[in-house]
């Protein structure tokens, strides 16, 4: 090997070093202070307020039609006692049963259904464009997508959590199949009535947020990121809100001394409350996901670089 070989090779390997440097991976303090440096940069406190609003807004809208749809396959009677008591009271802590309630009493009224079924495209669309605003904005996309595309992904969320709603029917149906056969202790069913509980409370809805979520992170924004980071910014969403319903099922036992307060209003407070501090950690992990992301484009354009500069050396005549 001649000596112009021997600095031609150093070069590559120097430059093959320094674009790794580049991108290196960030310390866990380090990380944590960029992404709420971003969390507060792209006003994310505002937009998770917009999210939750506009998700109670048009919480029985979509309830009412999700009924209206799926009666065509499963007994209305059934959707209403079981699907939606045992899915709200997971995604809704300590105040699903009483949503369950009152969605169960207005959906019989049939004026009030045809109202919501023909209102549903301005409340539908009301959420769902603001949830493909603030996705990315924290994707920080630039150019803007059609109308009529954002419409259509508005109505393909509203299927999908559909389908949602029936899967997580049948996985409840399989649950309560499989834990009737659980082993008996003095009488009791504590093995199965323990399973059953834990599977409705953290386990479907920790899987359904999952994949919920790692679907919107990776088609919503228009700057799509790749299934790894999608689903990282997903497990870290669905860990802090299994987490944040632990603590707000605690917060909602001693918030009922605001009773005397607030009266009825109670039960919308705390539900406006809960849609905040989803919607929050919502954006926390698309911020988790855009953050890495940015690593993965940074270190492959280092590495481009480098690869170019590679082939930009002449190469000596051999000897």
């Amino acid at each position: 090997m001649t000596w112009v070989e021997q600095v031609h090779g150093r070069a590559t390997r120097v430059t093959l070093v320094q674009a790794l440097y580049l991108a290196p991976p960030m310390q866990p303090f380090r990380f944590l202070i960029a992404l709420s440096r971003s969390f507060l940069r792209h006003g994310c406190a505002s937009l998770a307020a917009s999210l939750a609003f506009f998700s109670l807004l048009s919480l029985f809208p979509l309830v009412f039609l999700l009924l209206y749809g799926l009666s065509f396959v499963v007994s209305h009677d059934v959707i209403g006692e079981q699907v939606l008591l045992s899915v709200l009271k997971g995604f809704l802590p300590s105040m699903g049963e009483h949503v369950v309630t009152e969605l169960h009493r207005v959906s019989a009224l049939e004026t009030v259904r045809w109202a919501v079924f023909l209102t549903f495209v301005w409340f539908g669309a009301l959420v769902f464009y603001e949830l493909d605003y603030a996705l990315n904005v924290v994707f920080e996309s630039t150019w803007r997508r059609h109308p009529l595309i954002s419409t259509a992904i508005a109505v393909a969320s509203l299927g999908v959590t559909g389908l949602i709603l029936i899967l997580s029917y049948v996985a409840t149906q399989a649950v309560d199949f499989l834990t009737a056969y659980a082993p008996r202790l003095w009488g009791l069913d504590l093995l199965a009535l323990a399973a059953h509980d834990l599977f409705l409370t953290y386990t479907l809805p920790f899987s359904l947020a999952f994949l919920t979520v790692t679907g919107l992170y990776r088609l919503v924004p228009r700057r799509r990121p790749q299934w790894r980071e999608a689903m990282i910014g997903a497990l870290t969403f669905s860990l802090l809100w299994v987490a944040a319903k632990l603590l707000f099922v605690i917060y909602g036992t001693y918030a009922t001394v605001y009773g005397d307060l607030y009266g009825s209003l109670l039960e919308i407070i705390l539900t406006l409350l809960w849609c905040y501090y989803s919607a929050a950690l919502l954006l926390i992990g698309a911020e988790v996901a855009h953050r890495l992301q940015q690593q993965a484009q940074v270190l492959s354009s280092a590495v481009t670089k480098a690869v170019q500069s590679d082939h930009a050396l002449p190469k000596s005549p051999s000897t």
